[in-house]
């Protein structure tokens, strides 16, 4: 039921936001995966309760950056984005001794510079990560600190495991 409830949802989603057509491009974790009408079963097995963000974009941005002239919908995994800021900023760097796996990535506390910024582990992530998205900008990472478990905790008491502080160059 909840897949049923999931793909009504997309598609309307599509057709309140103004599609001419039913048959919008389908952009998966920054991979374009076809049209809708040929990917259901891709994401019938979708849990909606795993999907971080999901984007429609119709018109002009859809028609200039994507060629679609029936509309976009960009879904970006919780999975994804962990996976991709483990492997394009931690796996190969010091922190994997504090961060042994994206598992433990997905329980740790994150936040940038700002102080309003102690988000969900996927809010803050996502801003470091290319995601299809029309109007995506990437901060770039000037660096990232491991703060241990007893001093996370006194920000965030729910910070059991740590925490990282993520510094990106506009920061500064």
């Amino acid at each position: 039921m909840k897949k049923f409830c999931f793909l009504f949802a997309i598609l309307f989603t599509c057709l309140v936001s103004g599609q001419n057509k039913e048959n919008p491009l389908v952009i998966l974790d920054s991979k374009k995966i076809g049209f809708m009408n040929e990917v259901q079963s891709i994401l019938e097995p979708l849990n909606p309760n795993d999907i971080s963000t999901m984007s429609v974009y119709k018109g002009d941005d859809a028609s200039q950056k994507y060629d679609s002239k029936s509309g976009v919908i960009i879904i970006t995994t919780k999975k994804y984005i962990l996976d991709t800021f483990y492997k394009n900023n931690i796996e190969n760097s010091s922190l994997k001794n504090e961060i042994p796996s994206t598992e433990m990535l997905a329980k740790i506390g994150v936040f940038g510079s700002k102080a309003d910024s102690k988000n969900l582990p996927y809010d803050e992530l996502i801003k470091y990560i290319y995601t299809n998205t029309a109007n995506d900008t990437v901060l770039k990472i000037s660096s990232i600190t491991f703060i241990k478990p007893s001093d996370a905790q006194q920000m965030n008491p729910d910070w059991k495991f740590g925490a990282i502080e993520i510094m990106s160059t506009l920061d500064r």
